[in-house]
Formats: C-alpha cells, sequence, structure tokens
C-alpha cells in the first residue's frame, strides 16, 4: 500500500461517511465521476453521477444510517487509485429493528483535473450469508 494512496482513500472516504451520516446527498453525489459505475449487490448496474445520487438517496430512504469503511488495500498507478476495503453498513428501517451489514468492496478512484479524488468505479458485496440478511 502506497502511503499517498492511502491518504488520499482515508481521506475521501471519511468524507462519504459522513455525507451518509448526515444524508448529505450533494456531497455523496460529487464523490463520484460523471462516468461512474456502481455495481451494488442483488441490483442493476448504475451509472453516472445522477445515478449515484439516486442510488444512494433510496438507500437512505430505506434505512441506511452508517457507513464505515476500512482500506486494506490502496494503490496508485498514474491518475488512478485501486483501493480493496472492508465495510459496516448500520441499517434502520422506520419501523423495523436496526441491523447490519459487513462485506467487503473495490473502487477506482480517479483524478479530476482540479486536483480531487474522484470514484469512478464502485462494487461492493456482503459477507453475510443471504438468509440472515433482511
Amino acid at each position: 500500500m502506497s502511503e499517498e494512496a492511502e491518504r488520499i482513500v482515508k481521506k475521501n472516504n471519511r468524507r462519504f461517511s459522513e455525507g451518509i451520516r448526515t444524508q448529505d446527498l450533494g456531497t455523496i453525489e460529487h464523490m463520484y465521476t460523471e462516468d461512474a459505475v456502481l455495481m451494488p449487490p442483488n441490483n442493476v448496474m448504475v451509472t453516472g453521477r445522477r445515478g449515484s445520487r439516486e442510488f444512494w438517496s433510496a438507500a437512505i430512504k430505506m434505512g441506511l444510517r452508517e457507513a464505515t469503511l476500512s482500506t486494506l488495500d490502496a494503490r496508485r498507478s498514474g491518475d488512478e487509485i485501486r483501493e480493496i476495503g472492508s465495510y459496516r453498513l448500520r441499517i434502520a428501517p422506520e419501523g423495523r429493528k436496526a441491523f447490519e451489514d459487513v462485506g467487503k468492496y473495490m473502487v477506482i478512484w480517479k483524478a479530476e483535473p482540479d486536483g480531487s479524488w474522484k470514484l469512478q468505479q464502485d462494487i461492493w458485496n456482503s459477507d453475510l450469508p443471504k438468509k440472515n440478511r433482511k
């Protein structure tokens, strides 16, 4: 893992997690590139920055309250960083008992012309057996 890549992704992951916690869809949306691709588990592929906003908006409406991201590896190659990590989500659907999902993810961060780093490709899946998922 490179220190520079680790610093970049950890900073951005804290920002993403804070966006989920505060339900700040503007922050979450602008974490993604215009040509982003999200590949959520048990769902269709989501494309574009606007699509990412719609996806996370629906997740928050369904009860997503916290996302904790832990970087396991981050490597930079030119204007991209490949990150592998684990996640923990706290989900509290209205009128139902809160639960957690844990799993792993892989993302590609892309350097933007303004020097910021955005999520370009985002895929994740749960470690929980299907019968334990709500």
